[in-house]
């Protein structure tokens, strides 16, 4: 189950058994030599149970160049508290047997994947990091973490707990947030028809009228049911249709894959860092639940 009262007891015993090392993720806080588990067990018991599905969180380091945010999103997912765990996978010779072992220390599952690269070769992706990207969607094959996850992209940060995403009430199959086609550093390689004057967030529209052309989730965060089937049919349409026509690779991918079968979520799930230029009006840090780095990683 997401949430249930029987975990109660076990979260007795785990925090009791982990109280300092919990308390190493709070700085600068009277809390660091306390934890108040009656609140833990408030918290649970105010948290709607919608299905009997297992959750996890996700996400993917391919080099070890990542594992700074790698460890920065474990950590800050801890800091919020939350309840569900955490999952990382990892591709195979191409991490370091330190890595993977720094990242085991932070209490994440793990799962060693191979990489994935398509038959055909993209030649219009807007940045050469992102092949890798492709990778990202082996996180639908992987069946045995849980019923529903949410990935995460590792260049992202948790300011405020997550977990209720878990429990949208329309259990949708698949959910992302709306991105931002401002385009601020007019990097001529976009898409010609991201700039603000389109952009949903500049005329403050509604998802069910936004004009399909723009509407689009960013794939920084996404709540998704594992499947190997679905995973097939991503496969299929990997090596059928033109990668030229998807700059940001598995986002376009994804994009075109769920057209008009997802679920647009608040913005305050996956903050862009650009929001705090291109659209002062939703960028609350009282509110966001979740900073996503893109572009220019914090050093």
């Amino acid at each position: 189950m997401c949430v249930g009262y029987k975990t109660i007891v076990m979260l007795r015993l785990l925090i009791n058994a982990n109280a300092k090392r919990y308390a190493s993720f709070v700085k600068n806080d009277d809390c660091i030599n306390r934890i108040d588990i009656c609140l833990v067990i408030v918290k649970i018991k105010r948290m709607p149970v919608t299905s009997n599905e297992s959750c996890s969180w996700v996400t993917l380091i391919c080099n070890d160049e990542y594992l700074v945010g790698v460890l920065a999103l474990i950590r800050s997912l801890k800091r919020s508290e939350t309840i569900y765990p955490i999952c990382v996978l990892i591709v195979e010779n191409n991490v370091s047997s330190e890595t993977v072992k720094q990242i085991q220390n932070e209490g994440a599952a793990i799962r060693l994947i191979e990489g994935l690269h398509p038959k055909q070769d993209a030649q219009n992706l807007a940045f050469a990091r992102l092949s890798f990207a492709w990778t990202k969607l082996r996180a639908f094959e992987i069946t045995d973490i849980a019923d529903k996850c949410v990935f995460l992209d590792s260049d992202a940060i948790v300011l405020n707990n997550l977990d209720d995403i878990f429990q949208l009430e329309d259990n949708p199959d698949f959910a992302a947030v709306q991105t931002c086609i401002c385009n601020p550093e007019k990097r001529p390689n976009y898409p010609q028809h991201w700039k603000p004057s389109n952009c949903p967030y500049t005329n403050d529209i509604r998802p069910e009228n936004i004009d399909p052309q723009f509407r689009q989730f960013n794939s920084g965060l996404f709540l998704y049911h594992p499947s190997k089937k679905l995973f097939e049919e991503m496969l299929g349409y990997l090596n059928t249709w033109d990668l030229n026509q998807f700059p940001f690779s598995d986002q376009d991918f994804l994009n075109k894959f769920y057209k008009n079968k997802w679920k647009c979520l608040p913005s305050f799930y996956n903050s862009l860092k650009t929001f705090s230029l291109t659209h002062p009006n939703i960028w609350n840090l009282s509110k966001i639940k979740m900073i996503h780095y893109i572009l220019a990683k914090p050093q």
